[in-house]
């Protein structure tokens, strides 16, 4: 929680930078787990 405390207390910049961080790991985070997903339904279809 100390992280979080620390960007509370930080700039609007810093916040803001954190913020679009955050965001940006959120869609890549998802994307990855939809490409695996879509990656094991393939290799399951496969086999049958």
């Amino acid at each position: 929680m100390e992280f979080i405390d620390n960007i509370r207390n930080a700039g609007t910049t810093i916040q803001a930078i954190a913020v679009s961080i955050g965001g940006l790991l959120g869609v890549f985070a998802t994307l990855a787990f939809f490409f695996l997903m879509i990656l094991l339904a393939d290799r399951f279809s496969k086999n049958r």
